[in-house]
C-alpha cells in the first residue's frame, strides 16, 4: 500500500526539480512538437528559437538549463556556431539532426554536445535522451569541480611559500598557462602607503618558459622622461583598475587612454588582454595582466578558469608582502645589532663601517657606503670615512685614491663640498635622470661616477643631540636602485646610528681629554722638575721695564710673539709671562726645545704619531700642538728648526690645523704661538738656514730681553732673590753678600746673564762658612775666543791681512797633508773651491810641499 505512495512522491519530486529547455528549431511543426513532449513530461520550455540571434536573446533574458539545437539553422550562423557560444557559458545542448556526414559529425563532436536527436522524433527517445544529457551534465560538473578543486591545491602549493618577488611571479604565470594560453603576464603591486610600486613583465618563450622584460624597454617610446623614475614608487598608469576582457574595438579605446596597453600594442604586437584585479588584505592595487598577440586571444572561460585561481594568488602575495615586511623588521634589527657591535668590537672608523656595510647590503644592495661629517663633534675624533664594494666584502677608499690624476679646481672642489655639507643634513634620493642632472654642478659626485660608475645614490643625516654631525650615503651603480621606502629605511637604520655615534664621539673625546690631562699632568711635573723655579721676572732697570710694557701690550692679544735675546736672559720667563697674563691662562703653557732633540724626532714631537705609522711607533702619540690645544706652545731655540720642518710648522700657524705622522686627516687645533731664539733671525733667512715666509710669521710682535751687562740695575735684586732661594734649598743661614763680592758682581759682564749669575752664587754657598756670602774665586774677564796664527806668535801681534792670509793657508797644508783638493784637503778646512786656493798660493808664492817655518 506504501509503495505506490512513495512512487507518485519521488515522481513528482522530479517533476517539480525538471530543468527548464529551449528549443532552437527553425522549422515552426517540429519546434512545437518537441516542446508538447517536453511539457507533458513535466519539463519547463522558456521559449522556442528560429535562429542563432533569437537563441542569443532568449539565453540573455533567461539562461536555459539545457538547449535543444538544431544544426542546420536559418541565416549565416548554423547550430555549431551556437554550440561554441553556449559551451563558453557553459550551457549543456543537444543537437537535432536530420542527417549528419562524417564531416558534419565531427565538427559537431568538437563542440562537445551532450547528446544527439534524429528526426523524426519519438517521444520515448527525446525523454531518454534528455535525462541521459541531464546525467552528464550533473557528472561533468562535479568532475569540472573537481577539477577546479585540484587546480587550486596546486596552485596554492606551487605558489603560497615562495618568499621571492621574481620566483612568486614565475611561478604564477607557469600556474595560469596551464589554463590559458598567453604571450606575456604583468603583475602588478602598489602600496600606497608605503609609496611604494613593484611592476614585473615576463614573456613567454618559444620553450614555454618564461624571461623578464625590460620595462625601459616597454615604455621606450613614451615622451615622459620621469615615466621610469616614478616606476618606484607609484603605476604608470590607471589600467590596472580595470577588469575583464578587452579584444578588437575595446581593446582599441584601452590603448587610446592607457600608456600601458598601448606600449604592449605597439612594441610587442599585442591585440587583447585580460585584467584580473586582486583583492588583498592590506592597502594594495594589485592587478594581474595577461596579453596576447592574437585578436581574439581570450574567451569567457579563460577568464573564468584564471579567476578561480585568483583566491589562491592573492594569498601568496598576502604571504608574500608579510613575509617581506617581517623579513625587512628583521634585517633593519640585524642591522642595527651589526651597527652596535661594530662599534664595539672595530678599532677604527673605517672597520666599523665595514662592518656596518656588509649589513646593509643584506637588505639594500649597494656598491659604495660614505659617513661625511658635517659638523665638527670633537676637536679630535674624525668620523669621514668611505668603503667600496670588492666582491663580497667592503673595502677602505680613501679620498686620494679617488682624486688621484684627476684634475679639478680647488675652489670649485672646496666650493662643492661646502655645498654638500648644506645639502645633506636632509634625506635625499637621486636616480636615474635626477642623479645625471645633480652631476653637472657637482664635481664630487662626477668624480664618483667617473671612477666608481656609481648611478643611483641616497642619504640620510645623523643627528647627535639634535646637531646634525654626519650623514650616512649609499651608491649603486644601478640607475634606479634605491626608492622612497628604501629612503625611509635608511633613516630608520640612521637613528641607531646616530646612538652609536654618540657614544664613540662621548668615549673618544673622554679619551681624548683624560690622555691630553694625563700628558699635561706629566708635562708640568716634568717642567718642575728642570725650571728655574722663577715665578717673576725679576729687575727695575728701564730696559727691563720696556720688556714689561711689551708684555703687558701683545698679552690680551692672541697674535705670535719672537723673543730674542741671548742665552740665560729669561726669554722662556718672557714667554710664561705673556701666558699668564692671555685669556689663555688657565690652560697649560707647552715648552718645546728645537736644540734638544735629533730632527727625525722634532716632526713626532711637534705634530704627534699614530700607531704603527713608522719603526718604533709602538703606541698613539699626541703632539704638543694637540697637548696645547686652547692653550699657548713655547718654540724655544726655533732658529735651530731643520730647515725640511719649517714648512710644516708654517702651515700649522697659518691654517690652523695639523696631521700626525700617519694620520688620516688633518684636526684643526687652537693654539698660540710664542718663539724664542738667541740667533738673528735675519741672518739666518739670509744665509738660507731659515724659511723668511716662516720668519714673518712668527715676528708678528718681536720682544728682545736685553742682556744682564746692559740691566746692570737688576744684578743686585737678582743676587738677592737667588740668595734666599738657595738658602731654603740648602738649608743654610744665609743673610748678606760680602761687599767685595758685591762690587765683583756689579762689574762683571756676565757673558752667561741670568743663569750664569744663578751658578756662581749657588757656588759660593756650597762653600760658604758664614752667614754673609763671599764668592769662591775672583770672577775674571772672559777671554776672547781667538786662535794663534803661527806657532809661537805673541798673541797681541796684529799681522797684515796677507800673512795673516799666508798663515791660515800654511795651516791648511799642514793638517792636511799638503792635499789641496778632495775631502778633508786644505780647500774644503778653508772652505774655499779649489781653483780660487790654487789662485791665492800662487800670489802669496806659496807651494804645494812648503819648507818648515825657521824657529
Amino acid at each position: 500500500m506504501h509503495l505506490p505512495y512513495l512512487v507518485v512522491m519521488a515522481f513528482s519530486d522530479e517533476l517539480i526539480h525538471l530543468p527548464s529547455l529551449l528549443i532552437v528549431e527553425d522549422e515552426f511543426l517540429i519546434a512545437n512538437d518537441l516542446r508538447r513532449i517536453l511539457i507533458k513530461a513535466g519539463y519547463q520550455v522558456i521559449g522556442l528559437a528560429g535562429s542563432v540571434d533569437e537563441a542569443k536573446t532568449v539565453v540573455a533574458d533567461q539562461t536555459p538549463d539545457i538547449v535543444l539545437l538544431d544544426i542546420f539553422l536559418n541565416g549565416d550562423q548554423t547550430g555549431i556556431d551556437l554550440a561554441h557560444w553556449l559551451n563558453d557559458r557553459s550551457i549543456p545542448f543537444v543537437f537535432l539532426s536530420a542527417n549528419l556526414t562524417d564531416g558534419l559529425m565531427e565538427a559537431a563532436k568538437i563542440t562537445q554536445p551532450f547528446g544527439f536527436l534524429t528526426k523524426p522524433f519519438r517521444e520515448k527517445d527525446v525523454l531518454t535522451t534528455l535525462e541521459i544529457a541531464r546525467y552528464r551534465h550533473a557528472h561533468s560538473e562535479e568532475a569540472k569541480l573537481r577539477r577546479q578543486q585540484t587546480i587550486q591545491i596546486a596552485v596554492n602549493n606551487a605558489i603560497v611559500s615562495i618568499q621571492d618577488r621574481e620566483q612568486l611571479c614565475l611561478a604564477i604565470a607557469t600556474q595560469i598557462h596551464q589554463l590559458v594560453s598567453f604571450s606575456y603576464l604583468n603583475i602588478r603591486i602598489g602600496l600606497p602607503d608605503e609609496s611604494s610600486f613593484y611592476w614585473l613583465m615576463l614573456e613567454k618563450t618559444r620553450m614555454n618558459t618564461f624571461e623578464r622584460v625590460n620595462l625601459a624597454t616597454l615604455l621606450q617610446n613614451e615622451a615622459d622622461e620621469l615615466l621610469l623614475e616614478r616606476l618606484d614608487r607609484e603605476a604608470p598608469d590607471r589600467l590596472g583598475e580595470k577588469a575583464g576582457i578587452f579584444t578588437g574595438e575595446t581593446f582599441d579605446q584601452l590603448c587610446d587612454t592607457y600608456v600601458t596597453a598601448r606600449s604592449c600594442r605597439d612594441n610587442f604586437g599585442v591585440q587583447s588582454l585580460m585584467l584580473f584585479p586582486i583583492q588583498l588584505k592590506r592597502n594594495s592595487l594589485t592587478t594581474i595582466i595577461l596579453s596576447s598577440t592574437l585578436a581574439e586571444g581570450f574567451t569567457q572561460k579563460d577568464y573564468e578558469a584564471v579567476s578561480l585561481i585568483t583566491p589562491q594568488i592573492a594569498l601568496a602575495l598576502d604571504n608574500l608582502l608579510a613575509y617581506e615586511e617581517l623579513d625587512a623588521r628583521r634585517q633593519i634589527k640585524a642591522i642595527e645589532l651589526a651597527i652596535v657591535n661594530a662599534f664595539r668590537n672595530g678599532s677604527n672608523i673605517d672597520a666599523i663601517l665595514s662592518q656596518v656595510a656588509g649589513a646593509i647590503n643584506e637588505l639594500l644592495p649597494v656598491d659604495l657606503v660614505a659617513l661625511y661629517q658635517v659638523g665638527r663633534p670633537s676637536e679630535t675624533a674624525a668620523i669621514d670615512s668611505i668603503v667600496r664594494k670588492d666582491g663580497v666584502v667592503f673595502t677602505p677608499l680613501t679620498r686620494q685614491t679617488i682624486v688621484h690624476h684627476y684634475q679639478v679646481d680647488a675652489d670649485e672642489w672646496q666650493k662643492t663640498l661646502a655645498d654638500l655639507k648644506a645639502s645633506l643634513v636632509k634625506p635625499t634620493l637621486h636616480v636615474g635622470s635626477q642623479f645625471t642632472k645633480e652631476l653637472t654642478d657637482n664635481v664630487v659626485g662626477a668624480l664618483y661616477h667617473t671612477k666608481l660608475g656609481l648611478q643611483s645614490s641616497m642619504y640620510a643625516p645623523i643627528f647627535v643631540k639634535n646637531q646634525p654631525v654626519a650623514s650616512l650615503i649609499l651608491g649603486s651603480k644601478a640607475p634606479y636602485a634605491f626608492t622612497y621606502k628604501d629612503l625611509s629605511t635608511l633613516q630608520d637604520i640612521s637613528i641607531q646610528l646616530a646612538l652609536a655615534l654618540e657614544n664613540l664621539l662621548a668615549f673618544e673625546q673622554i679619551k681624548t681629554l683624560s690622555e691630553q690631562l694625563q700628558l699635561e699632568k706629566t708635562y708640568l711635573t716634568e717642567e718642575i722638575k728642570t725650571s728655574h723655579n722663577v715665578e717673576e721676572i725679576i729687575g727695575i732697570s728701564p730696559a727691563l721695564q720696556t720688556v714689561f710694557t711689551s708684555i703687558s701690550q701683545v698679552a690680551p692679544t692672541d697674535y705670535t710673539v719672537l723673543i730674542t735675546g741671548e742665552t740665560g736672559t729669561g726669554k722662556e720667563l718672557v714667554a710664561r709671562a705673556i701666558h699668564n697674563r692671555s685669556d689663555r691662562k688657565n690652560r697649560a703653557i707647552v715648552k718645546i726645545n728645537c736644540a734638544a732633540l735629533p730632527a727625525q724626532l722634532i716632526e713626532s714631537e711637534l705634530f704627534g704619531h699614530e700607531r704603527g705609522s713608522f719603526t718604533g711607533a709602538t703606541e698613539k702619540r699626541i703632539g704638543k700642538f694637540e697637548l696645547a690645544n686652547g692653550g699657548t706652545l713655547f718654540l724655544d731655540e726655533i732658529g735651530e728648526l731643520p730647515l725640511e720642518l719649517q714648512p710644516k710648522l708654517l702651515r700649522a700657524i697659518q691654517e690652523k690645523e695639523i696631521e700626525r705622522i700617519g694620520g688620516k686627516g688633518p684636526i684643526l687645533i687652537d693654539v698660540r704661538i710664542i718663539a724664542a731664539t738667541n740667533r738673528n733671525l735675519q741672518q739666518e733667512v739670509t744665509s738660507g738656514r731659515f724659511r723668511s715666509d716662516l720668519y714673518y710669521r712668527l715676528n708678528v710682535f718681536p720682544i728682545t730681553v736685553p742682556p744682564l751687562r746692559e740691566r746692570r740695575d737688576d744684578i743686585q735684586p737678582l743676587a738677592q732673590y737667588f740668595l734666599k732661594r738657595i738658602s731654603k734649598k740648602l738649608g743654610k743661614p744665609l743673610t748678606s753678600i760680602a761687599n767685595t763680592s758685591l762690587h765683583q758682581l756689579l762689574n762683571y759682564d756676565w757673558p752667561g746673564n741670568i743663569r750664569e749669575l744663578e751658578h756662581v752664587l749657588e757656588r759660593a754657598a756650597i762653600l760658604s762658612q758664614t752667614t754673609t756670602l763671599a764668592l769662591a774665586e775672583p770672577l775674571l774677564a772672559s777671554p776672547r775666543t781667538h786662535v794663534p796664527l803661527i806657532a809661537g806668535q805673541p798673541e797681541d801681534t796684529i799681522q797684515p791681512i796677507e800673512e795673516t792670509m799666508r798663515a791660515a793657508i800654511l795651516a791648511a797644508l799642514a793638517k792636511s797633508g799638503n792635499r789641496i783638493r778632495g775631502a778633508g784637503g786644505a780647500a774644503e778646512l778653508l772652505n774655499l773651491k779649489p781653483t780660487t786656493l790654487e789662485a791665492r798660493m800662487k800670489k802669496l808664492n806659496i807651494s804645494a810641499n812648503p819648507r818648515p817655518l825657521a824657529p
